[in-house]
């Protein structure tokens, strides 16, 4: 197949640009694909496509290079046109983060909630050579699902604090012989995990945090409790006054368990045993039913 050129060196725009055939896209992804080599009597990892073009040298000195030549050039005009396509995703989302940018800023000259502008131009990592993406909410529901998520973890970080208040001393002592960390350990761990698993936007930082802690700290013990159990009451989680989380060793054993669980479902789904999210649902209460009540 012979391949037609652009003699005028005059790039297509992306709106008449064709889109890969699957035959390019085929030949894109053997291309790409991995093989094993002997080269000069030692084990080499290559492409496809470097497999092809070592070939290609090869047969050239032999003075055969027809089909070779027609070969490398497909891959290469699919590669080509693959490129073109990356640049212009990379092209779109500069310039939708730029329009973002100005919808944010005729907000906040409006004084319109900024909140309401989504995805949030600083959302948008437009990433060169391989596209953008949307590295946090795009639309309100999105929202409020990390909203949900940012109060959840402000309330860990204050349970943390009451748990180490309340847990003094007998729960310091009784660490050395249990292998506890510290009163509220689980507490502040699963802080940091919910934490670092927001988008960065909404990630506190470390000086934050700690800014949280001297915060709370300077409560009285009545008032942690107070305030404690409202904020569980505030994001409908409520708990009794004084309420604790479980050891933190005891917890990490049972964390191991879910994951097992987790990873046995997955398998059964994978495997077509589980095939509605109905089964997946009542596999998963049968099995804590039996090994966690």
């Amino acid at each position: 197949m012979a391949v037609k050129r652009n003699k005028s060196r005059r790039p297509a725009s992306s709106a008449e640009r064709p889109a890969l055939t699957s035959l390019q896209q085929a030949l894109l992804d053997e291309a790409d694909r991995k093989v094993t080599i002997v080269s000069e009597g030692e084990q080499q990892e290559v492409s496809i496509h470097q497999v092809v073009s070592r070939k290609l040298l090869q047969t050239a000195a032999n003075g055969s290079v027809h089909a070779l030549s027609n070969a490398f050039n497909e891959i290469n005009a699919a590669q080509q046109l693959h490129q073109q396509q990356i640049n212009d995703d990379v092209e779109l989302g500069q310039k939708y983060k730029d329009l973002q940018q100005q919808l944010l800023d005729q907000a906040l000259a409006k004084g319109e909630d900024p909140e309401k502008v989504l995805p949030h131009p600083d959302d948008i990592k437009v990433l060169p050579g391989k596209g953008f993406k949307i590295a946090g909410p795009s639309d309100e529901t999105e929202l409020i699902t990390v909203r949900e998520c940012c109060a959840l973890r402000d309330v860990l970080i204050l349970q943390s604090v009451l748990e180490e208040r309340i847990g003094e001393p007998a729960v310091i002592a009784s660490t050395e012989n249990t292998g506890e960390p510290f009163a509220g350990a689980l507490a502040m761990v699963l802080a940091q995990v919910m934490n670092h698993s927001l988008p960065k936007r909404f990630i506190k930082s470390e000086t934050e945090l700690t800014y949280d802690l001297m915060h709370h700290n300077r409560w009285t013990k009545r008032e942690l409790l107070r305030e404690t159990h409202r904020a569980w009451t505030a994001i409908g989680r409520p708990k009794p006054r004084g309420w604790v989380l479980p050891p933190y060793q005891q917890s990490l054993v049972r964390i191991g368990q879910y994951l097992s669980l987790c990873a046995d479902l997955f398998k059964l789904a994978q495997d077509g045993k589980l095939n509605s999210d109905r089964e997946i649902e009542a596999e998963l209460q049968n099995r804590i039913s039996r090994n966690f009540e």
